[in-house]
């Protein structure tokens, strides 16, 4: 069985607000529920010049490891390092900016080698542009990994 492994990018406050407040009890409550189901979790932050020394994220575990990052993929140094010493085949993918971060984080993933699955009721977009993203992401990752886990359904 494949080694997996749970990224959520970058559920912080700085970013949340209008539509996407959500997202971060859905990420909180699978992160409680699901845990277990995956070989490593990494949660990451997305560090600019307005947060720097501030603890912006709304979601913690105890099995989660917190990657800073600097750029919208969350696929850096620090996470890679974590994926290839855990030996992780498959990575599922939630969290915020469904046209920045995921769309990034993806497409680095696959360029690695990685299986990549996006958790389509994880994945929040600060302007509205999940639908698209989701849409390429069908296209290139296949129907079958946009996968509607993550959490109830939302409605807005």
């Amino acid at each position: 069985m494949a080694k997996k492994a749970l990224i959520l990018a970058d559920v912080q406050d700085d970013f949340l607000g209008n539509t996407l407040d959500y997202i971060a009890s859905v990420s909180q409550r699978y992160l409680d529920e699901h845990s277990d189901d995956y070989d490593l979790v990494i949660t990451t932050r997305w560090v600019h010049s307005d947060n720097q020394n501030d603890d912006t994220l709304l979601i913690e575990h105890p099995k989660a490891k917190v990657v800073n990052k600097s750029t919208y993929s969350a696929y850096n140094e620090e996470s890679e390092k974590l994926l290839k010493e855990a030996g992780i085949q498959e990575v599922h993918l939630g969290g915020v900016d469904a046209e920045m971060t995921i769309m990034a984080t993806m497409y680095r993933l696959l360029d690695e080698g990685f299986k990549v699955k996006l958790l389509e009721r994880m994945i929040a977009s600060y302007h509205g542009r999940n639908w698209e993203a989701l849409t390429i992401a069908r296209h290139v990752i296949g129907d079958e990994n946009v996968v509607a886990l993550g959490g109830q359904r939302v409605w807005i």
